[in-house]
């Protein structure tokens, strides 16, 4: 960020003598330029932006002036401006001080207050939640229910229907309406369902898996179990789909833990069986082994449960002899011997419990083989812990794109984000406050409006946080092309699958320089869970350029499904397509295509035997 800026000593200097002479807009740009040294100590950036506050409110900037004071975090700097900023400010400004409040009464306090403020901005989800924090669920079950009805009869957005339903639901549980709660539910699940969907069957596989995740999150709240499993069997697919195995792997864990606390055991050894089997597959056998004894342990709860209520015996048995397989499939064959003894005990046909006996017979002797089994390791684990996306993606659609909003959200949170990320985002907002509260006859003589939105575009780049995206996509709908250019530059830094849904507009975009800055940002998006978007790009674009660029970006995926991808390249595709994949794997360093390629060697066309080799041979690699 302080690349082609001055040293911050003369910038500071300057600001100085500006002030000296009354030049408050000289010193104030002198400031702004010296906050471009956003790797500055923190005492000397703290106090460059006091001064500029001190200029801000000189000029009559209050909103710019409490922005650089919320980075400040000094409750006395940011109290005289409240009065002179609009309701959005102050609601955000008292929900901060809430936040570190430590008298529950006066945080009490604070978020009535900054929900009284949200209401006057008409910003009615996030008056919800300021309602929430506060306590008051009544408040805030009125404020869902409103925001639930609006979105039903609009019809214009399932997503964010189905979460505002869900917060009803949330909020009639804690006012003790029950039958109400019921009801947001049912309707909740349906339009996440449906939504879910949707996003599937237009490639949007992320927006689905925030879907899911909330079903889980409805079904743990109304203790609908069968929410909770539609949920997980859903997020695992994505997880797995994505090339996400440590996720997914503890996922499948979650879900086996959720399923075994609500008495569902048949269906938490099913998800053992089926978690067993893909960390085999991952080569992870001592997760692997960990999952299939948790599998037998929780079949014999199965039979040990159907036992005490007098079920079927034939329903112990198939339960127990599920679990002869797991423990006979883990080498555990003395305790396959203990369960074939409890076969015995079933009030069974005569034939088949001796069946059973001379079957136990054979593992008298029999010792379990000493295996590794146990749950993934913690240096692989990763802090699950689903955020709240009926509250953030609610907030999200409330904001419609606002960079000042999006902004403003990073700034007033120190405890999530470092001070670097916190000063660009400062500098972005203070940028989207002139854009987004301007006319064209405001915008300065020096700087066109569409130079500012540039400029702006510019700034999100240099954040990089998920929250950016939406302000982007808004961005992305100017009819400015090189504003579009900008916003496509900008989200080549930004390594989300939802940064696809843009690009992929954008490469066909009918500005031809939109389509070349869209076709090199696909190149820097290199990870793992881009595979599957950048496999469709390349199916579905009929520009060579642009499919050129797809094979580049997959080369540096190291998954067996780029690998095979790429194979079938270098057999079946295009000049351009090859000689792209080639060059590409020549500078890879994964070792996924190497494999696959050695393995495969020998059934290869002649042709695609001697590029192989050529690959091979570039990177040092014997084949």
């Amino acid at each position: 960020m302080t690349q082609g800026v001055r040293p911050l000593h003369e910038l500071r200097d300057e600001a100085r003598s500006a002030l000296a002479r009354s030049d408050l807009s000289r010193a104030r740009d002198a400031l702004f330029s010296a906050l471009q040294h956003t790797i500055a100590r923190e005492e000397d950036y703290v106090a460059m932006t006091e001064d500029l506050r001190d200029v801000l409110v000189r000029l009559g900037d209050h909103r710019s002036a409490l922005t650089v004071a919320w980075y400040a975090g000094s409750e006395h700097g940011q109290r005289p401006l409240l009065a002179h900023v609009p309701p959005i400010d102050r609601a955000r400004t008292m929900l901060a001080w809430a936040e570190r409040e430590q008298d529950p009464e006066r945080q009490k306090r604070l978020h009535a207050r900054a929900a009284d403020e949200y209401e006057a901005a008409g910003l009615v989800a996030q008056a919800a939640i300021a309602r929430e924090r506060g306590q008051d669920f009544a408040r805030a079950r009125a404020l869902w229910s409103r925001l639930a009805q609006l979105l039903s009869a609009s019809g214009s957005d399932l997503y964010a229907a189905g979460l505002a339903r869900f917060n009803l639901a949330r909020t009639s549980l804690r006012t003790g309406d029950a039958a109400a709660a019921r009801e947001a539910v049912f309707a909740s699940v349906h339009l996440l369902e449906e939504a879910a969907d949707r996003y599937e069957t237009i490639g949007q596989r992320e927006r689905a898996f925030d879907c899911y995740q909330v079903l889980i999150a409805v079904g743990r709240e109304s203790r609908a179990f069968e929410h909770v499993l539609e949920g997980y069997v859903n997020v695992i697919r994505i997880l797995r789909e994505d090339h996400l195995r440590y996720y997914a792997l503890q996922s499948y864990e979650e879900a086996v833990a959720a399923a075994e606390k609500q008495g569902e055991i048949s269906a938490a050894a099913t998800l053992a069986r089926e978690m067993a089997t893909y960390a085999r597959k991952e080569g992870l056998a001592a997760v692997a082994n960990f999952a299939v004894l948790t599998q037998a342990r929780l079949w014999q709860e199965v039979s040990a449960v159907s036992q005490k209520r007098a079920a079927p015996p034939e329903i112990a048995e198939n339960a127990l002899l599920a679990a002869v397989i797991a423990l006979g499939e883990a080498g555990q064959y003395s305790k396959v011997g203990g369960v074939y003894r409890a076969l015995t005990q079933l009030p069974l046909e005569e034939t088949r419990k001796k069946h059973y006996a001379r079957a136990g017979g054979r593992y008298v002797d029999a010792q379990d083989l000493p295996i590794d089994a146990s749950p993934l390791p913690a240096h692989l684990r990763h802090e699950l812990g689903f955020p709240d996306v009926w509250h953030i993606d609610l907030v999200e659609w409330e904001q419609a794109g606002s960079a000042s909003q999006a902004c403003g959200d990073i700034v007033l949170d120190p405890a999530q984000w470092s001070e670097v990320t916190r000063r660009r985002a400062m500098l972005a907002r203070l940028t989207a406050l002139a854009v987004e509260g301007a006319t064209p006859e405001a915008a300065p003589a020096s700087r066109s409006p569409a130079q500012q939105l540039i400029s702006l575009a510019e700034q999100l780049a240099t954040v990089e946080l998920y929250t950016i995206l939406s302000p982007l996509e808004h961005l992305f709908r100017r009819p400015e092309p090189k504003i579009r250019v900008a916003v496509v530059r900008a989200l080549s830094r930004f390594l989300y699958k939802r940064t696809f849904i843009t690009l992929r507009d954008a490469l066909v975009d009918p500005d031809p320089t939109v389509v070349h800055e869209a076709a090199r940002a696909l190149e820097e998006l290199r990870f793992a869970h881009a595979f599957d978007p950048l496999a469709r790009i390349y199916r579905e674009s009929q520009a060579p350029a642009v499919r050129a660029s797809a094979v580049r970006a997959i080369a540096k995926i190291d998954t067996l499904e780029a690998g095979e991808l790429l194979l079938g390249i270098l057999q079946h595709e295009g000049a351009e397509e090859r000689a792209a994949a080639v060059e590409a794997l020549k500078r890879a360093r994964g070792m996924k295509f190497v494999e696959l390629a050695r393995s495969a060697l020998a059934e290869l066309p002649t042709s695609a035997q001697s590029v192989v080799r050529e690959i091979l041979q570039s990177r040092g690699i014997s084949h």
